[in-house]
């Protein structure tokens, strides 16, 4: 399911943007989907065995580690690894991943640590995943418009 709402994600800045889909682009927004959500859900599953519960102190720990942990490594595939799904160039890849990684990663903390918050706070494990994918949709299309678009 992560890999369809990262492909509507980059669909959607595209119908917005663009006057022509790139094809190319949504496929490798949505592989990365893919790959990344079973991933999720097994991180998601042991943060809350690593820290269980919903007290403030939990939280908090969840949230550092969730953004200095699972944040990073998402956003350095994507400016670093998409570029190769794409057929660019190492030096490219190397080039939008030091330009656009620093930028993207606190947008990123600033966009989670609040639907983070939320989700750890209020929500029983199993319906975490689900919460995510439809809050993505929002993030994936706003990572979409700063890779391509900026």
């Amino acid at each position: 399911i992560g890999g369809l709402f990262m492909g509507a994600g980059d669909l959607t800045q595209q119908l917005y943007f663009n006057s022509a889909i790139k094809w190319k682009e949504v496929a490798a927004f949505t592989s990365l989907g893919l790959i990344f959500g079973p991933f999720g859900a097994i991180w998601y599953r042991y943060l809350d065995i690593w820290l269980p519960g919903t007290a403030a102190l939990q939280i908090v720990k969840k949230l550092i580690i969730d953004e200095l942990a699972w944040g990073p490594l998402f956003i350095a595939t994507v400016f670093y690894v998409l570029p190769f799904v794409e057929t660019l160039s190492h030096e490219k890849a190397v080039n939008e991943l030091k330009s656009k990684f620093l930028t993207a990663w606190i947008g990123s903390a600033g966009f989670w640590l609040v639907f983070q918050s939320i989700n750890f706070k209020f929500l029983p494990n199993k319906y975490r995943m689900s919460y995510m994918f439809a809050v993505s949709f929002i993030y994936d299309t706003a990572l979409a418009v700063y890779k391509y678009q900026y």
